[in-house]
């Protein structure tokens, strides 16, 4: 049965599956996202995350390197071992978050819209760490 959980974002999110660099007690990690959206991101990891850690991260998109500082909201362990772990950005992304609104109202039609709580039986395929 599928695992889900109730909906509260407050601004629409887009299935966009990228590589993501965080950094996490001084250590280079990195993942892969499952949405975005100017609110925050959803990522897949390997390591460990707890509700309320705190890290700077790096999306790619396109060749365009945005820095987002983050927060874990929420995580969820899945079946292989990875968690699944709801980031809100913080206001200090303000610059980022605009470029990444740009991005995604000129992809608007390319990415399908996350309607709901993420379906964890749909998570995209582990892929190797870079």
């Amino acid at each position: 049965m599928a695992k889900t959980r109730k909906e509260r974002r407050k601004s629409p999110r887009f299935v966009i599956t990228k590589s993501v660099l965080y950094n996490q007690a001084n250590r280079l990690a990195s993942a892969q996202t499952a949405d975005i959206g100017s609110g925050g991101l959803r990522i897949i990891s390997d390591l460990p995350l707890r509700k309320g850690d705190a890290f700077d991260f790096l999306v790619i998109l396109e060749g365009m390197g945005l820095k987002f500082k983050g927060t874990v909201i929420h995580t969820t362990s899945v079946e292989d071992g990875r968690i699944v772990a709801g980031i809100s950005f913080n206001e200090d992304s303000s610059l980022s978050i605009g470029l990444l609104d740009d991005y995604l109202r000129s992809h608007i039609d390319d990415f399908p819209r996350v309607d709901g709580p993420l379906d964890l039986d749909q998570l995209p395929p582990h892929s190797p760490e870079f």
